[in-house]
């Protein structure tokens, strides 16, 4: 009986005499058995006998013969597979004519052998080869490969394991091996992720479709989809099965950016069937667990995303987040703390799968104490987006809602005290919904963890974000899979709105007469007169309205009388804009009166009607009022709100004053007329008479005139003084003179920077409304000046009224002002402004600094072209 060595050494005499015969020969009958002598020889798909008869050896056992069989495979079987490539061309091939069996024999070893070994054999002369012959037929054969299920073949001999072991094995007895632990297995996995780009970059304009992304990855996904039934299928029957490769080739298919092909074809199915079966959920969990780690981010974000139930979550991961320190650390911290999704069902998903099992449910209230302590520190509330801080809040409404009774009766007293500062920090910033998310999410907390105790309510106007807030305590129920199948897989058919289905045409004459004896009554009821249009009646009142100033003034300053002090409120605004001639006495006191004035009467629109007639006011006696709220803006007798509503006059005045007026054109454009005709009657017949010999003539010029342009067709503008020029520095600077000084009601630079940030928004809108008087550069000068002081300013309402006021400043002075007497100025505005740009944490702050920089940018570039 040979030996093993003997039967290698003939094996080897008997390829080296094929392969002279296919280098050399050019016969088809030659070449054609030649190979199939080696598929005897190296494909594990043939028969033993013919393998003995090869080798010419008859007393060789069976078992002994399978083993030299593999022996001799994996030690020849790529290199003869380089040996056919390094051949391959076109003389060559037409060596074969038009004999089909000679391609088949071809085909048959890259087809029939190992797969991971053809697999790369042929991407690399692919890559390696340039445009030819034998570029095109390794093309075709990968084709080929994919087509005939080769990909699974290879996907199942990973997925064996032997008894006690862990090492993959092929998937039937005289098979083809398993990949080798490292190397090889590295190569296929590298190849199977990056195919579509390798064959894009070897083929560039001549790649087929069949490799392009849309196609190859959802092919590949159905291979690994019928690799997981195989598997199923030997758990089923109680044999071990290894999943590691198929994870980690998921893993590495989602890094390459292919998520949503990959899990668009194996997520459907999957929900499916673990819905009705624990071993393909113990499969998902080997799947999505056994990733690599750098992939396990996108696959659980696509799955979060994906999955339109948390229940559905659990039984794809089940237990993982307690197994894998990737997956908690992922789920439990970065998720919520560090990134933030728009999508609600994410959210939902993540807290709704920590909470479904008792195995995972001290999770949540980890996770609920670490989002709580995020949400309510001061300074994440001041530097973190509002997407950021409203995804926080879901999170924390999300986890209240799934606590039981017993952990909100056992965890009440710690999470309101986490609460309660948080609150508190959200009260304090500028931001209006910030203070709203704060206050809806102690309100939710409240109600949800003691409804029987006092309700906590707070005065804020309800929107869309607070009822999506409030809709979040409910955990959702499960949407049903049937509908989500049909959804994934394919598009439902919408009837037309035009004809629901089950309504009765209108027309039909088969409605029944009951309805038209109905419509009939109601056509002859007696209710269908109009009724009376009560909207401009009067308000009858026992008092008697004000009707000069000074009685607005005694009425607002009564006491015990709300009926006269509400009549005077009203017409405070009318009577002021009729301008008496005693205005300008008692500016000062009227505008004392109003900004001290408190709605103690509950009076409709009280605000609105305070303002309106305080910039009224301001407009009509602008130096006194003016004078006035200002020299009173720094007083030390003022809360905020007085503070504000006195910010807010100055702004609205401004604007109003810098408004063309409607008073009558300036005298300088009217006209004297230096005659007068007395005699109506004749002048009217002079004129027609005029008329009449002046059209002849005009015509006649008309007719023998050449024009080369048209004068204008509208008569030019009249024009108007403006107001405002000669008030703006009164309005202006006096709003500088004590900025940095500290008072017991008001500290601008420390604790009242919501105040700061609105005297820089009122300093811009006086900027602009000023942008044509003669002290517009004295106002910017010290406006950047004032700019340049806090320009590092902690708070993102201070930043951004900064850039406002840039900006208006950009507006409002001349163009050659900027680029002569501002320019370092702007230019250290500008690299400010860059900064913000790249290292602002806040997007509205980044979004705001770039639209200042374009202002800048395109004021600037206009005027040096015209200096060009």
């Amino acid at each position: 009986m040979a030996s093993l060595s003997e039967i290698k050494s003939t094996a080897q005499k008997c390829l080296t005499g094929a392969k002279n015969v296919l280098s050399t020969s050019k016969s088809a009958k030659e070449l054609c058995a030649a190979l199939e002598q080696i598929a005897n020889l190296l494909l594990q798909s043939g028969d033993s006998s013919h393998f003995k008869d090869v080798l010419r050896i008859t007393d060789l056992p069976s078992h002994d013969s399978e083993l030299a069989k593999q022996e001799i495979h994996q030690s020849n079987y790529v290199h003869f597979l380089n040996f056919l490539c390094n051949i391959l061309s076109f003389e060559w091939y037409g060596n074969f004519g038009r004999s089909q069996e000679g391609n088949r024999l071809f085909n048959k070893f890259f087809l029939e052998g190992l797969p991971q070994d053809a697999l790369l054999v042929l991407c690399g002369v692919v890559q390696n080869s340039s445009p030819s012959f034998k570029q095109k037929k390794c093309v075709m054969l990968l084709e080929e490969f994919f087509r005939h299920h080769q990909l699974q073949a290879m996907l199942c001999s990973t997925c064996d394991v032997l008894p006690g072991s862990t090492i993959c094995q092929s998937p039937t007895a005289g098979s083809s091996r398993s990949l080798a632990p490292s190397g090889q297995r590295s190569q296929v996995m590298t190849v199977l992720a990056t195919l579509p780009d390798r064959m894009a970059n070897a083929l560039k304009k001549e790649c087929s479709d069949f490799f392009l992304p849309d196609h190859f990855i959802p092919m590949v996904a159905k291979e690994i989809l019928q690799t997981l039934h195989y598997v199923y299928e030997k758990l089923s029957k109680s044999e071990n099965a290894s999943l590691q490769f198929v994870s980690e080739l998921i893993g590495r298919l989602c890094i390459q950016g292919h998520t949503e092909r990959i899990f668009g074809v194996l997520l459907p199915q999957l929900l499916k069937l673990t819905a009705s079966d624990f071993v393909w959920s113990r499969i998902a969990n080997r799947i999505f667990a056994g990733a690599p780690e750098r992939s396990l981010e996108i696959i659980l974000e696509y799955l979060l995303r994906q999955c339109p139930w948390y229940g559905y979550v659990s039984r794809l991961l089940c237990d993982a987040v307690l197994t894998n320190s990737k997956i908690n650390f992922l789920l439990t911290n970065k998720f919520l703390l560090l990134r933030h999704f728009a999508d609600v069902m994410f959210p939902q998903n993540l807290i709704g799968y920590l909470a479904s099992s008792p195995t995972r449910r001290h999770l949540i209230l980890k996770v609920l104490r670490s989002v709580l302590s995020t949400w309510g520190d001061r300074s994440a509330v001041k530097h973190t987006s509002h997407s950021q801080h409203a995804y926080l809040t879901m999170v924390i409404v999300i986890c209240v809602g799934h606590l039981n009774e017993a952990e909100k009766q056992k965890h009440k007293g710690d999470l309101t005290t986490l609460l309660m500062g948080g609150v508190e920090a959200h009260l304090e910033s500028p931001i209006l919904r910030v203070r709203r998310l704060g206050m809806v999410a102690a309100e939710i907390m409240a109600t949800t963890l003691d409804p029987s105790g006092p309700k906590l309510t707070f005065e804020c106007e309800e929107d869309e974000e607070s009822r999506l807030l409030w809709s979040l305590i409910k955990p959702p129920e499960d949407p049903g899979l049937d509908s989500l199948i049909k959804e994934m897989d394919e598009v439902a058919l919408v009837p037309d709105p035009r004809r629901p289905g089950g309504s009765q045409d209108p027309l039909d004459p088969r409605i029944p007469d009951a309805l038209n004896k109905e419509e009939e009554e109601e056509l002859d009821s007696d209710d269908d007169f109009e009724p009376y249009d009560m909207s401009h009646d009067t308000k009858v009142t026992k008092v008697k309205i004000p009707v000069y100033v000074r009685d607005c003034i005694d009425g607002l300053t009564a006491r015990d009388a709300p009926e006269l002090t509400e009549a005077s409120l009203k017409v405070a605004e009318k009577l002021i804009r009729a301008k008496p001639d005693d205005l300008k006495d008692v500016s000062s006191q009227f505008a004392a009166i109003l900004l001290h004035l408190e709605d103690q009467y509950n009076t409709d629109n009280f605000r609105y009607l305070r303002h309106s007639a305080m910039v009224a006011l301001a407009v009509n006696s602008p130096l006194e009022t003016s004078s006035y709220l200002t020299g009173e803006f720094y007083n030390r007798n003022y809360n905020i709100r007085q503070r504000m509503d006195i910010l807010e006059v100055l702004a609205a005045a401004a604007q109003e004053l810098s408004k063309p007026s409607d008073d009558g054109p300036c005298p300088t454009a009217s006209m004297d007329r230096s005659t007068e005709l007395l005699n109506p009657q004749g002048h009217g017949l002079k004129e027609e008479h005029e008329e009449n010999w002046r059209d002849i003539v005009e015509k006649r010029i008309e007719s023998k005139t050449r024009r080369f342009a048209k004068g204008p067709s509208k008569p030019a503008p009249s024009p108007v003084a403006n107001r405002f020029a000669p008030m703006a520095g009164h309005f202006f600077f006096p709003l500088l003179k004590a900025y940095d000084s500290k008072l017991n009601t008001m500290d601008l630079l420390g604790s009242d920077f919501l105040l700061l940030g609105r005297l820089m928004y009122t300093l811009g809108i006086i900027m602009y409304a000023a942008q044509n008087a003669p002290v517009c550069r004295q106002m910017a000068v010290s406006l950047l000046d004032l700019i340049w002081s806090l320009r590092y300013h902690t708070e993102q309402y201070v930043r951004q009224s900064l850039m406002f006021a840039v900006s208006m400043v950009t507006l409002s002075v001349p163009a050659h002002l900027l680029v002569t007497d501002l320019q370092n100025d702007i230019l250290e505005c500008r690299h400010w402004l860059q900064d913000i740009l790249e290292r602002d944490p806040e997007p509205e702050c980044k979004a705001l600094a770039g639209q200042t920089l374009m202002v800048i940018d395109s004021t600037v570039s206009k005027e040096l072209q015209c200096k060009i």
